[in-house]
């Protein structure tokens, strides 16, 4: 779970850099160079420079829409994907400027001549630039641009011809003596000299996982700039590229508070989330749903998103019971509601299915809400005031106009089995659901099972599952997607003041 950012913070320290720098972006086809590229310029706050090779402006502005708005937003675009540019163009250039270019200076000739050996775009940009303001150019793809001006090999000056590493080297010389920073966008995967020359280099990557696309971006190399986080995953969501920073530790996200219902739709729960809602849809009652979390993934994590569907519950008057895993207390769900339900009402409408006290075990502050279950505990427990059983306390409380909700860890299902001398298996797993809905004849709540996705629990509750979800972790960023039904695959990012937490589509 992290924040979501237009940029990573070490690109943003790196064009806060004093000019002049330099620096490459490599990746291979649709892994959102050029969107990084816009986005870099966008927070750039000197004057900015898209020159672009590759794809024509009209096609530039069609892939990127909000590009089209307020000016370009002050991004000068530099259409060169019709220009002439190659040898025989500088060659004409050398012979047309002969007279001009002989000096008694050696320096003032070398330093014509170079200017004259580039590419007629980046002359074009250099004239444009303002010595007085720092400036950002991105050369989108320096590949494209660099290939066609060397393939057009026409008559050369004094019988030489610049390769390719010549050309980087003039230009790097050049730029180096503007207030400019310069971007490379590349195609090809293998270093060049290109790698060594510049000041920093990032590595996009897409890769397919879980039949879903994730990308990736690596800062290789930021001279200047401490690298803190070398990773980050991103996605081109609205046509616009947005990092995924890591995460706060989990006791400091906010997690718990809910999003109101916008209307009561018959059958279903709110699951106290827009974004919850808008990516998997509402809950529906009488129906099971599975979150199948990834083994490296924190305990408090799940509950992130279970606090808001139990806070919507609670708000509109409906019964909760929880079967926490063994290291989770009612202590610890109230903290993770961080005041979204008043207190007398946390204590009225939830109850917590336990094994019996463990002998370290301390006493919680939310004892009255606890059933216990198996075998003698050294203090009988305090039983629930309202109510006679779970089934009645479910039936007496859940309406269809304020649903209920059950929500078992199936580890904290085996401790009870345990407890109880039951031997929990897939068999019995299966009749779970059932036997929850024959307990509380028919009453309209929504199950939500979870449990680590290796379970073998798990197996028999697929096939009859409303909605499937699966939770993990890579790099401290937490992957969420649903299989049954299928969706495409979102990053939990940290929520505001009126959302609970967000889900950032990965596109």
């Amino acid at each position: 779970m992290g924040a979501s950012l237009p940029i990573p913070r070490e690109l943003a320290d790196f064009l806060a850099l004093p000019p002049p720098q330099s620096m490459l972006l490599r990746g291979p086809p649709g892994a959102g160079k050029t969107s990084l590229a816009l986005a870099l310029l966008q927070s750039f706050p000197g004057s900015r420079y898209f020159v672009t090779n590759r794809v024509p402006t009209d096609d530039v502005l069609r892939a990127f829409p909000w590009l089209g708005a307020n000016g370009h937003h002050g991004i000068q675009v530099i259409d060169n994907t019709t220009a002439d540019s190659g040898f025989a163009t500088a060659a004409r250039a050398l012979l047309r400027e002969g007279p001009l270019v002989v000096s008694d200076d050696p320096a003032v000739t070398r330093d014509l001549r170079e200017f004259l050996w580039l590419p007629e775009p980046l002359q074009e940009t250099w004239s444009r630039l303002n010595p007085d303001r720092p400036s950002l150019v991105v050369l989108d793809s320096w590949d494209a641009l660099v290939e066609s001006y060397l393939a057009d090999r026409g008559p050369a000056a004094n019988g030489g011809s610049p390769s390719r590493a010549d050309v980087e080297r003039s230009l790097l010389r050049r730029m180096g003596s503007a207030r400019t920073h310069l971007l490379f966008v590349l195609e090809r995967e293998e270093q060049t000299q290109l790698d060594y020359l510049v000041n920093g280099v990032a590595v996009a990557s897409r890769e397919v996982v879980d039949g879903r696309l994730e990308r990736w971006l690596t800062l290789y190399k930021l001279r200047g700039v401490r690298i803190e986080n070398a990773l980050y995953p991103y996605s081109l969501e609205s046509a616009r590229f947005e990092c995924i920073v890591p995460p706060k530790p989990y006791g400091e996200v906010l997690g718990g508070r809910f999003t109101p219902a916008p209307d009561h739709l018959p059958g279903f729960l709110w699951p106290g989330s827009r974004a919850f809602a808008d990516a998997f849809g509402r809950l529906p009652l009488g129906r099971t749903s599975l979150l199948e979390v990834a083994e490296d993934v924190p305990n408090q994590v799940p509950q992130i998103l279970l606090a808001p569907m139990l806070a919507e519950t609670v708000e509109r008057g409906g019964r909760v019971i929880v079967v926490p895993n063994s290291n989770t207390l009612p202590d610890d769900t109230w903290d993770a509601l961080h005041g979204a339900v008043e207190r007398h009402r946390f204590l009225a409408q939830v109850r917590f299915l336990l094994p019996p006290a463990g002998p370290n075990e301390s006493p919680s502050a939310f004892e009255q809400m606890i059933v216990r279950l198996g075998g003698p505990v050294d203090a009988a427990p305090v039983s629930p005031s309202d109510d006679i059983g779970l089934d009645q306390f479910l039936r007496s409380g859940s309406t269809p106009e304020a649903p209920g909700l059950f929500i078992v860890s199936l580890q904290g299902l085996v401790s009870i089995a345990t407890a109880l001398g039951i031997a929990m298996s897939p068999e019995l797993a299966i009749r779970l659901p059932g036997q929850i809905q024959q307990a509380v004849r028919g009453a309209p709540i929504h199950a939500i099972a979870v449990g680590s996705a290796s379970s073998q629990l798990f197996e028999p509750l697929r096939s009859t599952a409303a909605l499937r979800l699966h939770l993990r972790q890579v790099q401290g960023r937490l992957f969420l997607h649903g299989s049954d039904p299928w969706t495409p695959k979102f990053v939990l990012t940290e929520g505001s003041e009126s959302a609970p937490y967000g889900l950032l589509r990965v596109v």
